[in-house]
């Protein structure tokens, strides 16, 4: 590939500040100047990334095209159509040589105008869950989107697992050939060296939401069910008996905001929990914390943990699917058994006790962290392209 240039379409549905959009949104940074290039398209609608990728001065093709559910099959097939013709317009506009796909919906658009373009297809899983968790896989309507995925996951020219979980769900999945399956951790970036100095600076830049409570425990991610944030609301009564100024920061949005909202107010938490919502200064505000915690049920990679020991912090999470993967229990942290929320809260006041624990913990944190940086996922991702470019 010496001398040449390559064009990558990154394809997704939206541009939330999830993980999969974060994942592209990084690796593309890192290709701006290089012999390889991505060219980002949304088909459905944009978001907070929107921005981040602007600022970056990376290509993007926002389509905002409307999508009917299936329970109304003619438009909803007149929609994909519409949809499809838009992907490979953009697709042959911009001479790509691959197109790389993000979450379900763009796999099935993403392989057809492969075919339809002869270009190859990497379809990437950001989640062990193949099927939406609605849905029960005994069901027709379910049995029958099995079918299809098996189908088209045969087509594919590769898949990409971004954790281990996920990749092995993806070898028992029906069609999938495992020479195809690649796995490729997530990638997170690498915020400069916890000091002493930039924690003070952080504080008082946070000052205002800090309001003078120790400790600080922020949770990161999507406000969805599978997160878990509702089980850190419910843990903080007993962490409060210990810790009065203990306060909880969840950085995020999402459908769930509403509930979470209310069920602080429930608990009268309103003084204790404070919802920040999607926020671009995530880095800075770890930076400010003491402790990073996660309630998730479940996850592909847990990401957003591997960014709080990048942060220096210790970690207290659940042991669950992909937080296994990160977090070392004495370690790097404490990795309390699923929904054990007395558990949680003793984790976090055992940090507070033993000030030289948590920080050799963040230290070790640190280190393991640096696997999950992008220029790793990067290296490891334009081999794959390598290989299929060459071939």
């Amino acid at each position: 590939m010496t001398g040449k240039s390559y064009r990558i379409l990154q394809l997704l549905p939206t541009l939330s500040q999830g993980g999969a959009e974060l994942y592209v949104l990084r690796l593309a940074k890192l290709q701006v100047g290089g012999p390889i290039k991505s060219v980002v398209c949304s088909f459905l609608r944009g978001g907070p990334v929107e921005d981040l990728l602007h600022e970056a001065k990376i290509p993007l093709e926002l389509l905002a095209l409307p999508r009917h559910s299936i329970r109304n099959p003619f438009k909803a097939i007149r929609d994909w159509r519409r949809i499809y013709q838009a992907v490979k317009k953009v697709a042959s506009h911009h001479k790509i040589d691959l197109i790389q796909t993000h979450l379900s919906d763009s796999d099935w658009i993403g392989l057809m105008v492969g075919r339809a373009l002869k270009i190859p297809v990497v379809l990437t899983f950001h989640s062990s869950k193949l099927l939406p968790p609605e849905r029960n896989p005994r069901e027709l309507r379910s049995r029958f989107r099995i079918a299809l995925q098996s189908k088209f996951y045969r087509r594919a020219d590769a898949l990409i697992a971004v954790g281990a979980e996920v990749r092995d769900s993806l070898l028992n999945f029906p069609g999938v050939a495992p020479e195809k399956v690649h796995l490729i951790p997530s990638a997170i970036e690498m915020p400069p060296e916890p000091s002493e100095q930039r924690r003070a600076e952080m504080r008082e830049q946070n000052a205002e939401i800090i309001s003078g409570h120790s400790p600080i425990l922020s949770a990161v991610g999507r406000l969805v069910p599978s997160k878990g944030h509702d089980r850190l609301i419910e843990m903080m009564p007993t962490l409060l008996e210990e810790l009065p100024q203990a306060r909880l920061w969840i950085i995020g949005d999402g459908p769930e905001r509403t509930q979470l909202a209310s069920l602080i107010e429930q608990m009268n938490l309103s003084n204790s929990v404070c919802l920040l919502g999607g926020r671009n200064d995530v880095p800075d505000l770890l930076a400010a914390s003491d402790v990073f915690v996660t309630g998730t049920r479940r996850e592909g990679l847990g990401l957003a943990v591997a960014e709080g020991m990048a942060a220096g912090l210790p970690v207290v999470g659940f042991k669950v699917t992909g937080i296994v993967d990160i977090l070392e229990h004495e370690r790097n942290g404490f990795m309390v058994e699923d929904g054990n929320l007395a558990g949680f809260a003793e984790s976090i006041i055992r940090l507070q006790g033993e000030p030289g624990l948590s920080k050799a913990m963040g230290a070790e944190g640190r280190r393991t962290a640096d696997a999950f940086d992008v220029r790793h996922s990067r290296e490891k991702t334009e081999s794959v392209y390598r290989k299929l470019l060459e071939a």
